[in-house]
């Protein structure tokens, strides 16, 4: 009677874990290099502040940076962070001529959702953004991109 519960509580556990997807290796370059950036940027400005802290407030300013931004071409849902708001992001910590436009789309297209069937109509959710900046993501995901032996 226990194995059974233990394994229905197995089964389920896999089933509502998420899926992990594979980046290209451009997209995981693009990923690495954001964080490159932010975490130079963090040093600097926010080195007395702790790491996730300063996580959420990036986050927190691409959403903002999503309802202000004069490029965006389609309504970003709530609490979703388009190219717009990471490139906004960017440029306002004296950042922006560090990662291309078209990294960051890269990056949005691979990891984001499609909000109106336009390609150009990616976003990625709160929780992706911080994932896509934390350091146990980029460990995770670079194992995910290597050749297996």
């Amino acid at each position: 009677m226990i194995s059974i519960a233990i394994s229905s509580l197995r089964s389920s556990s896999v089933a509502i874990a998420p899926a992990h997807r594979y980046l290209s290796m451009a997209c995981a370059n693009s990923v690495h290099k954001l964080n490159n950036i932010l975490e130079e940027y963090r040093a600097k400005n926010y080195s007395q502040e702790f790491p996730r802290r300063f996580q959420k407030d990036i986050v927190k300013a691409a959403i903002t940076a999503n309802g202000s931004s004069s490029k965006r071409q389609f309504n970003v849902p709530a609490n979703n962070i388009s190219a717009d708001g990471i490139e906004h992001v960017l440029q306002n910590i004296g950042m922006g001529d560090r990662m291309s436009r078209s990294e960051i789309e890269e990056i949005i297209r691979e990891v984001g959702d499609n909000v109106d069937g336009e390609e150009s109509s990616c976003v990625i959710s709160e929780n992706q953004m911080l994932d896509l900046i934390s350091r146990t993501w980029e460990d995770h995901h670079h194992g995910l991109n290597q050749p297996e032996h």
